[in-house]
């Protein structure tokens, strides 16, 4: 998938490697409750060898540290809690889900993306890959980003897609200068 002229996949995954490096170092000098959010997630991104863990550890990261609830964009279920996870998903306007067994450190099961109530793909290779679906959906289907997500996608879009820099928010310009 294309925004624009941009190959979607390609240029996400290597944004995100290219720029880990900084943004967790940035994020393991932030204090108070970014720290204490980001806590549990660096404990897995250090305990794991997968790139597609660390790429997906450090969207978490990212989404903390901009302010904003993983829980509005990333879906985690465990495999016990399929049945719930359907029911939940389809009152959800857009979410990345992951279903997983009780270990963070093991592959997940099913990685997809609903949007209005509608398991739109499934069985993605990773959630870094599912987020940059999502991001080219949301373009391609012409709809806003959730407001409670602003900053994120606004951050996904303009630092790592690279997609309208100049037109950033505040708070993403502020991480960006800091890149």
């Amino acid at each position: 998938m294309r925004i624009t002229t941009v190959p979607l996949q390609p240029r996400f995954l290597a944004s995100l490697d290219k720029h880990h490096s900084k943004l967790i170092e940035i994020i393991r000098n932030k204090g108070g409750v970014v720290r204490e959010k980001t806590r549990n997630i660096l404990k897995v991104l250090d305990q794991s060898l997968e790139v597609d863990l660390k790429r997906e550890c450090l969207l978490k990261c990212l989404i903390v540290y901009l302010g904003e609830d993983v829980d509005k964009l990333i879906k985690e279920y465990l495999v016990v809690q399929k049945d719930e996870a359907e029911t939940e998903l389809e009152r959800c306007t857009m979410a990345v889900f992951v279903i997983r067994e009780e270990d963070p450190l093991q592959p997940p099961h099913d990685i997809g993306i609903v949007i209005e109530g509608v398991e739109v793909l499934d069985e993605l290779p990773s959630v870094a890959h599912a987020c940059a679906m999502l991001l080219g959906l949301i373009h391609a289907l012409n709809m806003s980003y959730p407001s409670e997500l602003k900053h994120t996608f606004d951050a996904l879009q303009k630092i790592f897609m690279e997609i309208e820099p100049k037109k950033m928010t505040r708070r993403v310009c502020s991480l960006s200068v800091k890149l």
